[in-house]
């Protein structure tokens, strides 16, 4: 009788694979140990979750702060008192006439009352969110594309680009925080805390404020999250992805879009 040898014992990766992350794990996750929660995307199925959570919570937190911020009575009177000074330079500076100006401050006083504020930050917060969101998946993929010389589809550079979302999330948290205690808008948690007196048509307000601390962890996340799609160092991938923000920001402050540049 031919005797069988015993069946191998099952190698630990074998035996126990390594189970997923749950998504609320994923979201906490990144802000911790970012690059296992890449990983697993890039290696893992599609996940609806891992982009729209993300965005919607970080449209939630932007509608809560909308509605708080702009219940400040010093906070909206400190937008209507820019809003004046702004048409002062444009009368002084022979661009408009002061007819031409107190017409535009009637119009712009009927939408920048509190109630107006917090609808146009609501409706505002979901377009920012979600767009902002779609928008870095497509500059993660091509910058991936046309600097990396890697390939990866635009689904899992949405998901990665949303769970990055996170980190705004919390800035967001903390620059509501900031702004209700000092109570001007500029008090975010950034160079634009050391500017008491903010003046929108200065460029050199804009870039402060742009330079700020959750902003630049979010670019570090983002760059992490490119260099595991890609697979190549996280210097390169920094080195892309900080050097495109910084394009990124200026225009859009050259542009006179300050308000987007963050």
């Amino acid at each position: 009788m031919q005797e069988t040898s015993p069946p191998l014992p099952e190698s630990p990766e074998q035996a126990a694979p390594v189970p997923s992350m749950s998504l609320g794990a994923r979201l906490l996750n990144v802000f911790a140990c970012p690059g296992d929660v890449f990983e697993e995307v890039k290696a893992g199925p599609p996940s609806f979750g891992n982009w729209f959570v993300p965005a919607l919570l970080l449209s939630t937190v932007g509608v809560i702060f909308s509605l708080i911020v702009f219940s400040q009575p010093a906070i909206v009177q400190s937008l209507k008192e820019q809003q004046e000074k702004n048409m002062e330079q444009l009368v002084k500076s022979g661009k408009i006439s002061r007819s031409d100006a107190d017409r535009a401050s009637e119009q712009i006083d009927r939408f920048t009352g509190p109630t107006m504020l917090k609808l146009f930050g609501s409706v505002g917060s979901f377009v920012f969110s979600f767009g902002r969101m779609l928008w870095w998946g497509l500059v993660l993929m091509l910058l991936g594309r046309w600097f990396l010389h890697a390939r990866f589809p635009y689904g899992k550079s949405l998901e990665v680009s949303g769970l990055a979302m996170m980190i705004g999330v919390l800035g967001t948290i903390v620059a509501m925080l900031l702004i209700m205690k000092f109570e001007r808008l500029s008090a975010t948690p950034g160079l634009g805390m050391v500017i008491s007196d903010f003046d929108a048509t200065r460029k050199s307000h804009w870039f402060a404020g742009a330079a700020n601390v959750f902003s630049f962890w979010q670019i570090c996340v983002l760059a992490i999250a490119l260099s595991k799609l890609a697979a190549v160092r996280f210097t390169r991938a920094i080195l892309v992805v900080f050097v495109y923000w910084i394009l990124q920001e200026s225009i859009l402050i050259e542009c006179g879009m300050g308000q987007f540049a963050q």
